[in-house]
């Protein structure tokens, strides 16, 4: 073992407990900073703060809560000191008696389930609050195991007798968990509990009406993942306010690139594998970062759950790993999730959406829907469904591009990248029977052949048949790399990646088109890498196409030096498609 293994750190990945995490001595990233921001004078006191899945959420609302609450305040010097707030000494910290309640623990399966289960939930953030004030006498034995809007009313009235201070912070996790997944199945049922007299809107009319009263709750901090569910808590508790696109509060989760920078060392024995941090974070970057959620962003973020995944994995391997082939397993849900939205959208919408994907074009709002109601449509609109992308991460905000005009929202990384290219293989390739019918001649390439020409024919036929038939409608580089890759994938013998991350000496990292592997782990293992090249028809002159040809020589000329194929038999081509049909199939040498 290293002197530098010696002096890592544990990894805080999973952990959400803040105050665990500082007395064992975690890798921490500090985001206390943001305290002050939410204590600003224009900051509302019942902030709505959104940020998608496992970025990191859960451990800025236990840090609150070890920050506020007022038995904690003999920790204090424990459990800040060295973080920013610390320096700053706000008069704030531990003034307050918090109550934290954690939706996650809310299970949907079904309506009876979901109340008590709703009801416990309560409970469990009441038994934490008796737990730490002992002398805090309140029984709710009697009270209906499936009302959990008494319940909370008859808590806020023992607090009241309780003390006469008036400082009660609510601070509630993961607001829209269970009500996201019972949307996902069974959309009576979330119309039910989100419409007027449900659950959802009930329990935050009494949160309001314990906040209008000087002597209950004082100050509210709400987290979640999107603003399906924000109507029903917004029209119950009307004095809330989604501050999740507020310039401040951008780097609130998730890990910038210079906090990456300090944790990278404390978890990884960088000598061990032969990087420096900044080599280490330039190849987790195009996977795990590009997140802005808000116009004004200076700073992207990098997706904190991955990351600590990746750098778990990282240290155990002791040699550098593609950050492409170790995302956080948590995260084998976001696929489904995804495809779940789509299933939601408005008839056409889903084309539409895939089509601009495939065209590289970003996506334009002129604002975000901050409160979107289901019960009173069954499907999104093209401003809603957008806006859900965004909540949940699969778009981010372009800042460079966003204005007072409108938002300009993007693919944010290669994993989303991916996830909708899956969704559109799904959606508009795999009910296609031009798609699942037809055969590609891979036979050159399970023979390990040279000569490509009958493979290329092939794919001129199977992309016209394709785009002619209007199973996808826009053609472009990447079309044709999907489309081909998502058949490719599909053939027995055949194992093909698309995009794939290599390093090349003296350029760092690239992304090679189309890599196929036949008779793999067999002696007799062939590597074809593949560089596509795309002209519109207008545009397929001859001195154009011989251009782009040059152009994937010299790319592939680099490529077969990558790392990843050193000592691997290797077989580059250069394919130029004028439209549908390839014009130019060559061997590089």
């Amino acid at each position: 073992m290293s002197d530098s293994e010696n002096q890592l750190l544990k990894s805080p990945y999973g952990q959400v407990t803040f105050e665990s995490m500082r007395r064992r001595n975690l890798a921490l990233v500090d985001k206390s900073r943001m305290i002050e921001t939410l204590e600003s004078d224009v900051m509302t006191v019942y902030p709505v703060l959104l940020r998608p899945r496992r970025f990191g959420k859960s451990t800025f609302v236990q840090m609150l809560k070890c920050f506020y609450d007022i038995s904690y305040k003999d920790q204090y010097d424990e459990l800040f000191a060295g973080t920013d707030i610390y320096l700053k000494n706000l008069p704030s910290h531990n003034t307050y008696h918090v109550l934290v309640l954690d939706f996650s623990r809310v299970d949907p399966h079904n309506s009876s389930v979901m109340y008590s289960s709703f009801f416990s939930a309560v409970s469990f953030g009441i038994k934490d609050f008796k737990r730490r004030y002992p002398d805090f006498a309140f029984a709710y034995d009697e009270i209906d195991r499936s009302d959990a809007v008494t319940l909370l009313n008859n808590f806020v009235a023992a607090y009241g007798s309780y003390s006469a201070s008036g400082r009660l912070y609510l601070m509630i996790d993961e607001y829209d968990n269970f009500a996201n997944n019972i949307l996902s199945q069974d959309l009576s049922l979330f119309k039910t509990i989100t419409g007027n007299g449900g659950l959802v809107k009930a329990f935050y009319a009494a949160v309001k009406a314990a906040a209008a009263d000087p002597g209950y709750i004082a100050k509210t901090f709400i987290t979640g993942v999107s603003s399906v569910s924000l109507d029903s808590l917004t029209s119950g508790f009307n004095i809330s306010l989604n501050v999740t696109t507020d310039k401040h509060l951008n780097e609130y989760a998730g890990f910038t690139e210079t906090e990456l920078q300090k944790i990278v060392p404390q978890l990884v024995d960088l000598p061990r594998i032969g990087m420096t941090a900044d080599e280490v974070i330039s190849r987790m970057k195009p996977v795990y970062d590009g997140f802005c959620f808000s116009r004004f962003a200076e700073n992207p973020v990098y997706n904190s759950s991955m990351c600590l995944f990746y750098l778990i994995e990282l240290q155990k391997a002791g040699e550098f790993l593609p950050p492409e082939k170790y995302t956080d397993p948590a995260s084998d849900q976001d696929g489904l999730k995804l495809r779940q939205l789509f299933d939601l959208a408005e008839d056409g919408l889903a084309e539409s959406v895939t089509d601009t994907y495939l065209s590289g074009d970003p996506f334009f709002l002129e604002k975000l829907s901050q409160n979107i109601n289901l019960n009173k449509t069954d499907r999104y609109d093209e401003v809603q469904f957008l806006s859900m992308l965004f909540y949940m991460g699969y778009l981010t905000i372009d800042p460079r591009r966003s204005s007072s005009d409108g938002l300009f929202l993007k693919v944010p990384n290669i994993f989303m990248a991916k996830l909708f290219a899956q969704c559109t293989v799904d959606l508009r390739l795999k009910p296609s029977s031009q798609f699942m019918d037809y055969s590609i001649d891979v036979s050159s390439l399970l023979e390990t052949a040279d000569d490509l020409s009958g493979f290329a024919s092939s794919c001129t036929e199977f992309l016209c048949s394709i785009f002619t038939s209007q199973v996808l409608t826009h053609m472009s580089e990447m079309a044709l790399n999907l489309v081909l890759h998502a058949k490719l994938s599909t053939v027995r013998g055949i194992y093909a990646e698309i995009q794939k991350s290599i390093r090349v000496p003296g350029e760092g990292e690239c992304y090679a088109d189309l890599v196929i592997t036949v008779n793999k782990g067999k002696s007799s293992e062939c590597i074809y890498l593949v560089e596509l090249k795309y002209a519109a028809k207008s545009r397929a002159t001859s001195a154009f196409i011989e251009e782009l040809k040059n152009e994937a020589v010299r790319q592939l000329t680099g490529y077969r030096t990558a790392l990843e194929f050193r000592d691997r038999q290797i077989r580059s081509y250069a394919m130029v498609f004028a439209g549908s049909v390839c014009v130019y199939c060559g061997q590089c040498c």
